[in-house]
């Protein structure tokens, strides 16, 4: 599709001019950081807009029905990106969740090609007779399996059809979904396996429970505040007392049948808080922040690079697990701890941020004509937006299932950042944000400073970091007259009227620290602007640095 077409259809040429306007991305220092743009815009439209735009241009083949590329290898000539077995169902209810929610809060026309693509691959992942979700492509085997690690991605899947394009017949299968999963672990609580067949279960060695049954409990807990399914709170009860029986110690550590997939005792970490937020049962709540601040905390690095694997030796890092632990912190806030909202926002702009591909320019481009499998043309450009695997302070590698964890923990950090309660208004986090009642620009990391306009008469606090200093706090009622009230962590401006203006201003105080990665056996220095930072030592070997 040329490229002005794809632009108007798909809504981004909204963002042109800001695209435009952005710091440059070749030559000096910027040349050298993935993503540049994370020390110059605090709106975190601007970061999921370019993912949205990842998801429609480069990471689906619309002359495959809208098939998902899978693996992307943008370090070695010639340069690619191709399908494998497991885009679809996974992929593809990835994507379908991500849309789902960034589309709303950035106003895009839906791109009816790819919804129409993607759902029809999902529906026809569980029309079976199994009812569970197959894979589209046979694996290396030549034969076509259900993995049932899919099961939430596919749930979540339907879910966003729904909710976001109003589909029915996306619903009714979800419904049929549920019912089917929790027909086949009613006699366990768990599944018998993680794979099933057209033979039937295949034998596994271990039980993979948070590969499974654990990283589910999300899906099904969202599932239910969007339909009332009483039956999807009893399987999400189901598989929690499954999991925290043989996963968990009382302590919050990992058991060996937590497995060694960290995204996923992170996803049933993030999953036993929110089941815990819906049902007021205080044991999943203990647990889940157990698990973020004990079992699951070596296997992450205070400003949110998280390990892929549960070993100690070296390797990647993933944006999916760095989301899970955002995705923990915001719900750790909103169940009564606002601590957790700093560690949220220390974890987006360090962790989350600096792992999307904004420079391209180091990515060989090759010559090579597009095939079935693989796609070489423009993967500079189809590159731009992806969420990707990193090393502590490098680049190392890009699958798309990235792009459903990344964007769905941007959105709910957007959602959090400003938030309506019976007390008033709390903006949460320091980022650039509208809603009906505030509207919020931020220049924090490139200054300290936040301006805030009320759109309705009311009652707004601001939560202050513990890394501003109290006496650098100065308060510029523009256009409004009002006393302001400091607590240890709490700006509260007062009623506002509508039409008030205020600039809340501060220091960014610099800091250097030392830490060790997980896997990594030297620590790392790092110099910090607030919360936010600036350079790391040592410099990889890889082409790019994050930092």
């Amino acid at each position: 599709m040329e490229r002005r077409k794809w632009l108007t259809q798909t809504g981004l040429t909204l963002m042109a001019a800001r695209l435009a306007g952005t710091p440059p991305v070749s030559g000096g220092e910027s040349r050298a950081r993935l993503n540049p743009w994370r020390l110059q815009d605090a709106d975190l439209r601007s970061y999921m807009l370019l993912g949205v735009r990842h998801i429609y241009r480069s990471a689906i083949n619309r002359s495959r029905g809208c098939l998902p590329y899978v693996r992307f290898n943008l370090t070695e000539e010639p340069t690619w990106a191709r399908h494998e077995y497991w885009g679809s169902p996974h992929m593809v209810g990835r994507f379908l969740d991500a849309l789902a929610v960034c589309s709303p809060i950035l106003d895009l026309p839906a791109d009816r090609e790819a919804i129409e693509g993607l759902q029809r691959l999902l529906h026809e992942s569980i029309a079976n007779p199994s009812g569970l979700a197959f894979d589209t492509l046979p694996g290396p085997d030549g034969k076509r399996t259900a993995a049932l690690h899919h099961s939430r991605e596919v749930l979540l899947g339907l879910l966003g059809l729904r909710t976001w394009q109003g589909s029915e017949p996306s619903i009714r299968l979800a419904r049929r979904f549920v019912r089917r999963l929790e027909e086949v672990t009613r006699a366990t609580g768990s599944f018998p396996s993680d794979k099933y067949s057209q033979e039937g279960w295949i034998p596994s060695p271990t039980r993979k429970l948070n590969e499974t049954s654990g990283r589910l409990i999300g899906a099904l807990v969202k599932y239910f505040r969007a339909t009332q399914d009483s039956l999807a709170v009893d399987l999400a009860v189901r598989f929690a007392e499954a999991n925290i029986e043989a996963c968990f110690t009382s302590k919050g550590e990992l058991t060996p049948d937590a497995g060694q997939h960290l995204h996923s005792s992170e996803g049933t970490m993030t999953s036993l808080i929110d089941l815990g937020l819906l049902t007021g049962e205080q044991r999943y709540l203990k647990m889940g922040r157990l698990l973020y601040d004990v079992g699951l905390r070596r296997w992450r690095t205070s400003w949110g690079w998280a390990k892929e694997s549960r070993s100690e030796q070296p390797g990647r890092g993933e944006a999916n697990n760095t989301g899970d632990f955002v995705e923990a912190a915001l719900l750790l806030g909103r169940s009564g701890r606002p601590e957790y909202f700093q560690d949220a926002e220390r974890i987006i702009r360090n962790g989350l941020l600096a792992s999307q591909v904004v420079t391209t320019d180091w990515i060989p481009q090759s010559s090579l004509a597009d095939t079935k499998d693989y796609a070489y043309a423009r993967i500079r450009d189809r590159a731009r937006g992806a969420f990707a695997f990193t090393l502590p302070n490098a680049y190392h590698s890009y699958n798309t299932d990235l792009m459903g964890g990344a964007l769905q923990s941007l959105a709910e950090a957007y959602q959090a950042s400003v938030v309506k309660e019976e007390s008033g208004v709390w903006v949460n986090l320091l980022f650039s944000t509208d809603t009906p009642w505030l509207r919020v620009r931020s220049e924090v990391p490139r200054a300290g400073r936040l301006h805030l306009e009320a759109l309705r008469e009311q009652r707004v606090r601001v939560r202050l970091p513990d890394w501003v200093p109290p006496e650098s706090v100065q308060v510029d009622r523009a256009d409004s007259a009002g006393e302001t009230r400091r607590g240890k962590s709490t700006l509260d401006l007062g009623p506002l009227a509508e039409g008030a203006r205020v600039t809340v201003s501060f220091d960014q105080p610099g800091r250097r620290t030392r830490e060790k990665a997980p896997g990594f056996p030297d620590p790392f220095e790092m110099e910090w602007r607030g919360d936010t930072i600036v350079a790391m030592e040592p410099r990889p070997s890889q082409p790019i640095a994050l930092f």
